[in-house]
């Protein structure tokens, strides 16, 4: 079920409202009230008022939980062009400016309630495990391989063998 909350005969044009218009739709209706109040714009001010009475429609006349909504319909057609004025032009002409007015159609409707999340528990550590790091290799992993000697420590080793046995080898 969808309520619906209309403004008829704004003062705005319809290709500027649209503009706006277009950010809000298919968002939650708290989402797209906060983005509205934060928007600077001229028609950010009138959807606003339009959207919060479509939720109070929603809630007072159909039972819908408030919280449950998101904007099913978004809509800004064009009104009829009745404040007409003219700009005086060169040689006696004058040229017409149209102040445009808009019809903004809005209709929210109740989605399923987003089911409360506890927060996820640890599986207990081994003893004597390390803890698990962030990014890290996780507690149960295989532990690392012993790494391999240092050239500095294989440098000592032949370091610390008798000159004897190298010529044993078939040294010089």
């Amino acid at each position: 079920m969808q309520a619906i909350a209309k403004a008829r005969f704004v003062r705005t044009s319809p290709r500027k409202a649209r503009l706006v218009i277009d950010v809000i739709r298919g968002k939650d209706a708290q989402e797209a009230l906060a983005i509205l109040k934060f928007t600077p714009n001229y028609a950010a001010r009138l959807i606003e008022k339009v959207l919060a009475s479509a939720v109070a429609n929603a809630e007072n006349n159909h039972h819908m939980d408030g919280d449950n909504l998101r904007v099913a319909l978004a809509l800004v057609d064009g009104g009829p062009n009745i404040l007409k004025r003219v700009r005086y032009a060169p040689q006696g002409r004058g040229y017409r400016i149209v102040k445009r007015m808009s019809h903004i159609t809005i209709a929210v409707e109740e989605t399923e309630p987003k089911p409360e999340e506890k927060p996820k528990r640890r599986a207990p550590a081994a003893r004597g495990a390390k803890p698990a790091r962030r990014g890290g290799a996780a507690a149960t992993a295989e532990p690392k391989k012993a790494a391999k000697p240092r050239k500095k420590a294989e440098k000592a080793e032949k370091a610390e063998k008798p000159e004897g046995d190298a010529e044993a080898e078939g040294g010089k």
